[in-house]
């Protein structure tokens, strides 16, 4: 019997070997070699922190945004509070940020750059933390949609996002459509906001990657971009 067991064990980590190898395999497109799950609503806390529920990871979100408007300037505002229940434990998590324009008789002529930063507590990391920013983008990418870039620290690791579609249509009407992560310039992961709900791609089950791509993707679904109000 234990000589069975073994058996199993070893077979089992043996086929689990390379799908986690596969996930970092360049030459597989993304979505090949990601498990895709799509956004579940469940209840939370309160009436303004609902809940949600992405493959194992679960929690609650309060997201605000707000706008000031003077015949000179406006600017968008935009916080969000999370609470996502990992394997590791409860990840907490606190962002904000914004972007502004000065304009006269309705023209647009300076634009603040958009600035969306997140702290984490509770079971992330010591040095967790991320920022997105405007990003410049190749012609065709900034015709598709707002451009943005940004990344993740999580656990001496860093992470990067950018604006890129994952599916639907090709063109959002000037909305954000979704967001790609990578790691050493690798795509592992992300975000498709292209749709009625938002679709996730995590890195397979064991990935020592999976916690902080989830955790990067609920944060950047969180933002209430400007671009998408």
């Amino acid at each position: 019997m234990r000589i069975r067991l073994v058996s199993i064990v070893l077979a089992a980590l043996t086929f689990a070997a390379p799908v986690l190898a596969s996930a970092q395999d360049a030459a597989v497109p993304m979505r090949d070699r990601t498990e895709r799950i799509g956004l579940s609503g469940r209840r939370g806390p309160s009436l303004f922190r609902p809940g949600f529920a992405i493959g194992e990871y679960t929690g609650w979100a309060s997201l605000r945004d707000s706008a000031v408007n003077l015949p000179w300037q406006s600017r968008d505002f935009a916080t969000a509070e999370l609470s996502i229940a990992t394997p590791a434990g409860e990840v907490t998590g606190n962002c904000g940020g914004g972007q502004g324009h000065r304009n006269i008789l309705g023209i647009t002529f300076d634009r603040e750059t958009l600035s969306y930063d997140c702290e984490y507590g509770g079971a992330a990391p010591a040095d967790a933390g991320m920022g997105l920013a405007l990003a410049r983008g190749s012609i065709l990418r900034r015709i598709q949609q707002p451009q943005r870039a940004g990344s993740l620290m999580w656990n001496g690791v860093e992470y990067r996002t950018e604006t890129r579609r994952i599916g639907g249509l090709p063109f959002g009407g000037g909305s954000v459509m979704g967001y790609v992560i990578t790691r050493d310039g690798i795509e592992i992961g992300g975000v498709d906001l292209n749709g009625m709900r938002p679709t996730f791609y995590l890195p397979p089950a064991g990935s020592t990657d999976r916690d902080a791509v989830a955790v990067f993707a609920i944060s950047l679904w969180a933002f209430r971009d400007p671009a998408n109000r």
